[in-house]
C-alpha cells in the first residue's frame, strides 16, 4: 500500500483547519450536542475538501510480509 507523506498530509490539515470559520470551531465546545456534530461534520467536510490534491488508491495486492512474521530466522531443516 502507497503511504502518503505525513509532513505533507499533516501541513493540509492544518490548513484546513487554520482556514476554518471561526464559529466553525468554537462550535466545536459548544453544549448543544446537536451544534457540536454539525460542526463536527462541517469540519469533516472542508478537510475532505482539502484531501482532493492527494491520490489515494488502495491496490489489492498480497501482502509481501507475511502476517505474522516469526521471531526466529528460517535456517532451512535442522540435522
Amino acid at each position: 500500500m502507497m503511504r502518503i507523506d505525513e509532513d505533507a498530509l499533516s501541513l493540509h490539515l492544518e490548513v484546513a483547519l487554520a482556514s476554518s470559520p471561526r464559529s466553525l470551531l468554537d462550535d466545536l465546545g459548544n453544549v448543544d450536542r446537536h451544534r457540536r456534530n454539525l460542526a463536527v461534520s462541517a469540519i469533516a467536510r472542508e478537510l475532505v475538501e482539502r484531501l482532493r490534491c492527494f491520490d489515494i488508491q488502495f491496490v489489492d495486492q498480497p501482502p509481501s510480509v507475511p502476517a505474522q512474521p516469526t521471531l526466529l530466522l528460517d535456517m532451512g531443516p535442522m540435522g
